[in-house]
């Protein structure tokens, strides 16, 4: 094998594992590696993947463009890895809980991706190698990195998922938790009560990310999500009288297993 600059000599698995550890940086939103040119816009025409998604998910990427995710040599050929990511977010969902709750919460709560890296020259074929054990442990890493940049806590590795109705076949998995910010109501008008406030939330709400990759025609595609684990729900008493209460319930409707189907379903609408 060739030597790198500084005369260690790079192994066919090393390279393999350091690719994939870029092109996952990259896939999930997070740093790659230190050469001065990865991360630049690319050189090459790596379109952005195919997504035949719901009109639920909303591109949040419409000016994505290339990028240089690896670049290397392995025996006497040199090889560049080139990524095209593009990120969705389900803003039905969003919209629905903004208006529930008197536009007191505006944030994503389901978010998708795809992704679509191409490795030159092609005769390499580096893809075949991408579905080690390395890249698996390089998607949690940094699906988990990508979580915590999002504002999820206490992210946690949670074992594998079977997606055997997916290309992917199996996702990486990773849960957290996901602050949920106390909202205040004013000018509330409860019968035979002088509160003329209501405050609701604080506490955590349990966040799950899925992410798989899979090789397509000698391009490498992967497409993943980050969702509610569970529903968020909560309650306040209204004293009416000594003998007379009542309880005033906030329930957002998260739908987890819906929401999982969701993101499954727009993992498998990825081509290229």
């Amino acid at each position: 094998m060739e030597k790198n600059g500084s005369g260690r000599k790079i192994t066919r698995r090393q390279m393999v594992a350091a690719l994939g550890v870029a092109g996952t940086s990259a896939l999930a939103g997070c740093g790659s590696t230190s050469d001065s040119d990865v991360g630049a816009p690319s050189d090459k025409d790596v379109p952005a993947p195919s997504v035949d998604a719901s009109d639920r998910w909303e591109l949040t990427t419409p000016d994505s463009k290339p990028r240089l995710l690896q670049e290397g040599s392995a025996a006497i050929v040199d090889y560049t890895a080139h990524g095209h990511i593009v990120r969705f977010e389900d803003t039905q969902l969003r919209e629905r809980i903004h208006r529930a709750t008197f536009e007191q919460i505006d944030r994503p709560f389901a978010v998708a991706f795809a992704g679509r890296v191409d490795i030159y020259p092609s005769s390499l074929s580096l893809a075949t190698g991408l579905k080690s054990g390395e890249i698996d442990s390089a998607i949690r890493g940094n699906l988990t990195s990508a979580m915590e940049e999002f504002g999820v806590q206490n992210v946690q590795r949670s074992g594998t998922m079977d997606a055997s109705d997916t290309p992917a076949g199996e996702f990486m998995v990773v849960e957290g938790e996901y602050p949920v910010q106390e909202i205040s109501i004013d000018g509330v008008d409860i019968p035979h009560s002088d509160r003329s406030q209501l405050t609701f939330g604080g506490g955590t709400l349990p966040i799950k990310g899925i992410a798989g990759r899979w090789k397509s025609d000698g391009s490498i595609l992967a497409g993943g999500g980050v969702y509610p684990k569970e529903n968020f729900a909560d309650s306040q008493g209204v004293e009416m009288s000594e003998a007379i209460s009542m309880d005033i319930n906030v329930d957002l409707s998260l739908q987890p297993a819906r929401r999982e189907a969701q993101i499954l379903e727009f993992v498998n609408s990825i081509s290229l």
